[in-house]
């Protein structure tokens, strides 16, 4: 098993995933970003697990976040992974250090007319946040390591845009191929693009600055809507699920 699912004993855990944290890398010069991983909130797991496991995706790992009141079910793939997200104890999804990301909004979308989605990019520099063109604020959960935190870009309580973080490891995770064994050529996420409500205001600073990266595309429409593209949509065939599960995949 790989370091992205079993933990070596006594290393610590991946805050997302349950698995092991990767190591840092060297420094590599010119800061590159990628994406980790994106997430869909819901108020129910299961039910989106399945009807994207009929689909086609293999879901291979199940987590929860300790003192965040969420769990999730992971799809991974060989860049990045699909993470659903919902709660576990609304309690803790209320509490003082959880409320500033809104997850309790985001998860209930429907009823709050949050942004249901999440994007977490990585670095492959290992310099510090201070070198960073954005601003970010400090999350610390009690899941994660200790000394360790998740830098936030979108501004606490922005609900009308995704949550945009950013991992603290500097290394592309590696995933076993049983872990990605998705029906078709599904196996590397090559673009990530989100729609929300015509009438949600501008972008923050810090998710306007990977819009123009080109490492994100937001768009506005009728509603919320993420779309997600493997292997650059080299077959040419889509899927749109329905209206509560506010999903487009292409491939």
């Amino acid at each position: 098993m790989s370091r992205y699912f079993a933990p070596a004993k006594g290393a610590p855990e991946d805050p997302v995933t349950g698995g092991a944290l990767p190591a840092c890398s060297p420094p590599t010069g010119p800061k590159s970003w990628e994406v980790d991983h994106v997430f869909l909130a819901t108020p129910d797991v299961g039910i989106v697990e399945r009807m994207l496991a009929e689909f086609g995706l293999s879901f291979s790992r199940h987590a929860v976040h300790e003192g965040q009141g969420t769990a999730n079910a992971c799809a991974a793939f060989e860049n990045a992974f699909f993470e659903v997200l919902g709660v576990h104890d609304l309690e803790e999804l209320q509490t003082e250090i959880v409320r500033p990301l809104g997850l309790h909004e985001r998860i209930h979308w429907g009823e709050t007319g949050a942004c249901p989605f999440g994007i977490c990019f990585r670095t492959l520099d290992a310099g510090g946040a201070g070198d960073w063109p954005f601003e970010t604020w400090d999350y610390k959960p009690k899941y994660m390591p200790t000394g360790m935190s998740m830098p936030i870009v979108t501004p606490r309580g922005s609900l009308a845009e995704p949550m945009i973080f950013v991992a603290p490891w500097t290394i592309r995770r590696t995933t076993p191929i049983e872990s990605r064994s998705h029906r078709g050529a599904r196996r590397t996420l090559t673009r990530v693009r989100l729609q929300r409500p015509a009438e949600s205001p501008p972008l923050s600073s810090g998710v306007r600055w990977f819009v123009d990266q080109g490492m994100l595309s937001i768009d506005r429409g009728a509603t919320y809507s993420l779309e997600l593209e493997w292997d650059h949509g080299r077959d040419g065939e889509s899927h749109q699920f329905p209206a509560e599960v506010p999903l487009v995949v292409r491939w």
